[in-house]
């Protein structure tokens, strides 16, 4: 089950990544135009610019202010890994039980 949700998004990164996909929903826009050229009274008037899959395809992803704060997180847990284990309590021995001094 985990391989098949990273095939599926692997397979959407490469649609993303390699155009593929917007190429695709640039078919369907010609598609919608020379449907509205063949019957102009049937469809309405739409533009790229009110598609939001459009405006999907070309927002960022991650937002500038968000990189530094990032990349600051990423350095604090790569210095945190770096530190010393904390040792474990060891007991220590209050008393030593012995049989006395040596005798003579």
């Amino acid at each position: 089950m985990q391989r098949l949700a990273a095939i599926i998004l692997l397979a959407g990164f490469v649609a993303l990544g390699s155009g593929a996909l917007e190429q695709l929903h640039l078919r369907q826009h010609l598609l919608e135009h020379a449907k509205a050229k063949a019957s102009p009274a049937d469809q309405p008037d739409r533009s790229e610019n009110d598609c939001e899959f459009c405006v999907q395809l070309h927002a960022p992803v991650l937002s500038g202010g968000w990189v530094p704060i990032l990349v600051c997180l990423g350095l604090l847990v790569a210095f945190l890994t770096l530190l010393a284990p904390a040792m474990a309590p060891q007991r220590v021995a209050l008393r030593i039980d012995c049989r006395g001094p040596p005798l003579l």
